[in-house]
Formats: structure tokens, sequence, C-alpha cells
């Protein structure tokens, strides 16, 4: 390039930032103007060891209270932690209304007291009242507290089972879709009275035949029973019974003379009287309400009657000692029954209570009379209504203990021959009182034993009942 080539380039860029400078330096005295019309600030001395001192402590204090802040944090969240597993163990996680089905499943659980008691164990803490539930909290220093060499094993209250079995044993087995029992009842029966036959002379001296009778029975009943609930609501179920009877008769005064005993013993085996029934749960057990249950049963006459049956003399006994020639095993006619029954929880207690209503259909036989030969007629058993209650104690998880009274009164039977009007059978009303006492046991959660012992408190009740069951649920 040439010399004048490169002035002219030189002159040009001159010419283009020479504007700029001009204006930048304008700008500048502009500002130079306004920072002179600034009032000035006095600064004073300032010692930078002290401010070093005085800046160590703040940040000192100011970690100090950032420590505490993470502590106490951390306080609150343990709090609020123990806070929730203690509303989840009083049944007040979430705080929302209870429905029924949720208030039915805290029965026997220890709500409506207000024991809570805590038992330490280590680092884990056993409420004895409330739901089945096991909580962990920090170790708890007690003095003597024992350690439990099973930290991690669930831990359940006590009533829960038991008040199942005693729940479903009252009111039903409702919930299980199906159900199965196996039950054996033994029932002992002593009856002794005196026999006259023949007339008072002079009013005081008695001519004719008198004979000490004795007769014992025994009775034991085997039922299946099957059972179907189709909703949490109702329940179908169907009771096939076994009998045996074995009943021995004694006489005194055999053959004429005071002495002489004769004895004679009768058995019979066969299937009883079929029944089926319907429960249905009109109201399921809440906080406040009781469980009420509704049920309806039919006996179909499966079983041997006891009507025309005759007697049969025992050779050498010259009429003392007459005996049945068969036992029954049924009552011989249609039969129909309705109650209600009612169970509330009262922690550990319970408390139910029944009564049944039973119908016996009047029925005609070809033969009524225990006479030989055939004597048709009608015969009315006779109407009964029974009454029931009593309490149960749950003693822990797996058992519990209940007694109970039940009371039963029957209307007199009647006999119709053909062409003649009905006649009451003397001394056929009764009123069968029974106490029972009874315990149960869970075997395993789909089975249970349950027992009973029953003693009659009137004359027309049994001497004593035993029975076992145990019902499979599936």
């Amino acid at each position: 390039m040439s010399n004048t080539k490169r002035m002219r380039s030189v002159t040009l860029m001159i010419a283009t930032a020479l504007p700029l400078i001009v204006t930048a330096q304008a700008r500048a005295q502009e500002l130079g103007q306004a920072l002179s019309d600034t009032p000035q600030i006095g600064y004073e001395a300032v010692d930078l060891d002290d401010q070093v001192i005085d800046s160590s402590a703040t940040e000192a204090e100011i970690a100090g209270l950032r420590a505490r802040d993470v502590l106490a944090q951390k306080r609150i969240t343990e709090l609020e932690e123990r806070l929730e597993r203690l509303e989840r163990v009083a049944g007040l996680a979430g705080a929302y209304p209870l429905n029924a089905k949720e208030q039915a499943a805290l029965r026997g659980c220890g709500f409506g007291t207000n024991l809570m008691a805590p038992t330490y164990h280590g680092d884990q803490v056993e409420l004895q009242r409330g739901p089945r539930q096991f909580v962990s909290t920090a170790v708890q220093d007690q003095a003597g507290a024992p350690e439990d060499t099973e930290p991690g094993r669930r831990r359940e209250p006590a009533p829960s089972q038991s008040v199942t079995d005693i729940t479903e044993d009252t009111q039903g087995y409702f919930g299980r879709r199906f159900s199965f029992e196996a039950g054996v009842n033994y029932t002992h029966f002593d009856d002794a009275r005196i026999n006259l036959s023949g007339f008072l002379a002079l009013d005081a001296i008695f001519l004719g035949r008198i004979s000490v009778d004795e007769q014992s029975s025994d009775i034991i009943t085997t039922d299946f029973t099957g059972r179907f609930a189709p909703t949490d609501r109702l329940q179908f179920d169907v009771s096939v019974p076994l009998i045996y009877r074995s009943s021995v008769f004694q006489s005194g005064g055999a053959g004429g003379n005071a002495a002489g005993l004769a004895d004679a013993r009768v058995e019979e085996f066969g299937i009883g009287d079929i029944s089926l029934g319907a429960s249905y749960r009109l109201l399921q057990e809440t906080v406040r309400r009781p469980d009420v249950v509704l049920n309806a049963r039919v006996k179909p006459p499966t079983g041997r009657d006891p009507f025309g049956i005759e007697l049969v003399e025992i050779a050498g006994t010259e009429g003392n000692l007459e005996v049945p020639a068969a036992l029954s095993t049924g009552s011989g006619v249609w039969a129909g029954s309705v109650g209600a029954s009612v169970l509330k929880t009262l922690d550990p207690m319970i408390v139910f209570g029944n009564v049944t209503y039973f119908h016996n259909f009047p029925r005609s036989f070809p033969d009524i009379d225990e006479i030989e030969g055939d004597q048709p007629g009608r015969v009315d058993i006779g109407n009964s209504i029974q009454f029931g209650a009593g309490l149960a104690f749950a003693l822990n998880e797996k058992s519990s203990l209940s007694s109970s009274f039940t009371v039963r009164f029957g209307d007199e039977t009647r006999l119709r021959f053909v062409d003649e009007e009905y006649s009451d059978v003397i001394g056929s009303g009764s009123t069968v009182g029974l106490l029972n006492l009874g315990a149960t046991f869970a075997l395993t959660e789909r089975a249970s034993l349950l027992t009973s012992v029953g003693v009659g408190m009137t004359t027309d009740a049994p001497d004593f009942t035993i029975s076992a069951r145990v019902p499979f649920r599936f």
C-alpha cells in the first residue's frame, strides 16, 4: 500500500472517533459536576482487629442458634411421630367418624374404658387396651422394667378372638361364607315315684299294690350343622342330629314282695328331628347400640314319634313293672319357632339375652295310646316360650368364660280320640330351668372349642347336661 493511501485511512479513522471522544469528555464533565454537588460523607477510623473479634462472636452465636434450632426441629418431629402412633393405637388416626362396621370391629378391644396403661419392653411399649397394634417408641429407661426377649414379636390384646367366638356362638356366623359345626351333647335324667294301685279301706288301710319305680335316662346327641351366609346380615343353616337313648327302669315290690326288685333297659338309636333355620341381623353392634338378630326355625318330624308305643310287662313282676317297647327320637309333629337375640359388649364383659316362641302344629296319628290295639286320634303337644340371659368374660385372646340361665314354659299336651273332644294330659305342662356354665377356647384362627355344663333348676329339667362343640369357619 502506498503512503498516500495510508494517510487517507488514518485521517478517516480520526474523523470517525473524534465525535465519540468529545461526547465522552462532555459526559465526564457532567458526572464530575454531579459528584462535586453531593454532600461529603465523613468516615471514622476503624480498628480492624476489633472488627474481626466482633464478627467471630456473632458467627459463633449464629452457629449456636442454628444448632439449637436443629435440635428443636428434631424434637418436634419425634413428638409428632409419637403422637401419630398414639392416635393409631387409640383408633383416632385421621379423626374421621367410624361407620357401623368399623365400630363393630372395636368390640372387645378395650374402648369404652379409661384404662390405657403402657408396659415397656426395652424400645417397645405395649398398650394393655387398644386395637391390635404394637407401638415402637424411643428407648424407655425404666427401673425394673422387664426386657422382652422377642422385641420384634407382634403383641395383640386379649379380648379379640374370644369375643369373636362368643359373639358368633350367640348371634350367628355372619360374614362367614361357609361354616360347619360338629357337636356332642350328653343329658342325664333321674326320676323316682311311688305307684299305688288299689283303694283305701276305713280311711286308714290301703288294699292293693304298691311299687316304687325309678327311671334313669341318658341321651347322647351328636349334631352336625352347616351354615351359609350370602351376606353379612343373612344366614341359613341346617342341623342333623343323631340320637342315642338309654333308659333303665327299676321297680321295688315286684311279685308282691316288698324286697323284690326288677329292672329293664330300653335303648334306641336313630336320626332326630332335622331343623332348618334362618337368621337376619337387624342391627349391627356399634359403640352405643347392641347387636340385634332375628331368627326363625322349622323342624319337620323326621325322628321317631312317641305316640302309639305300647307298654311291655316285665316277666315275674306281676304287673309292677311295665316298660315301653321302644323310645322316641323326635317330637312327631311339625314345629316352628321365632325369636330375637341381643348382645352388647361392655369390655371386658359381654351381656346377651334372647326370647323364643315355639309353636307345635297338631297332628293326627293312627295310634295315640300305649294300650294294645290302635287308638287313632289327634295330638296337640302345646306351645312354649323361652327366655334366656347371660354374660361372658374374655380371659385372654384365646379363651373366655360365660354363664347363662334359660327358662322355658310349656303348655299341657292335649289328646283327642276319634269322635271325642280334646282332653288335657294331666301333668304334661312343664317349666324347665337350666343354669349353664361355659368356656370357649380358640384352637386356630378357623376353629374353636365351645364347652358348657348345665344344671337343672326345676323338677322338669334334666339333672345335668354336658356339651362340646367345634365350629369350623371357612
